[in-house]
């Protein structure tokens, strides 16, 4: 019953951040100002960057779909293409890299980034780094109950 609950959580999560990306990707601005650390600001919203930009933005947008395909396909039945030892493997996958994520670089963003007042590391320690400390744990989870 409780992973029941997390995979649907997750999916609904990963679903609006998948649309989030191909918003983004398909030229929306909402938001998007919190969403790159300041240091790589001017270089990757340069004009001559856009197409760069927007491919990596669709792939990011594509992964989060495939995560929540994945998520998924722990609980119901959305198709025969993988064996459930193979989904459980990519679920702790997913749960793993999100926990790097929380986790961080050190640096520029994570648990452990150094301290800044930008608005990317605001939302950082409010929102990415709680979001993806959730993501991580209940992927695992997902796997265990």
């Amino acid at each position: 019953m409780v992973a029941n609950l997390l995979v649907l959580i997750n999916i609904i999560i990963f679903l609006t951040l998948s649309l989030i990306h191909w918003y983004w990707a398909f030229g929306g601005t909402w938001a998007i100002e919190y969403t790159i650390p300041d240091q790589f600001k001017e270089s990757f919203f340069d004009k001559g960057n856009a197409f760069k930009t927007t491919i990596a933005t669709i792939i990011v947008a594509i992964g989060l779909l495939a995560f929540s395909w994945i998520t998924a396909s722990n609980y119901f039945m959305v198709s025969n293409l993988l064996e459930p030892k193979h989904i459980k493997l990519l679920t702790r996958v997913i749960g793993g890299i999100f926990i790097f994520r929380a986790i961080g670089d050190f640096n520029l963003f994570g648990l452990f980034k150094k301290k800044s007042s930008s608005k990317f590391t605001e939302k950082d320690s409010q929102i990415y780094v709680p979001l993806c400390l959730y993501l991580g744990i209940s992927s695992l989870l997902i796997t265990i109950l």
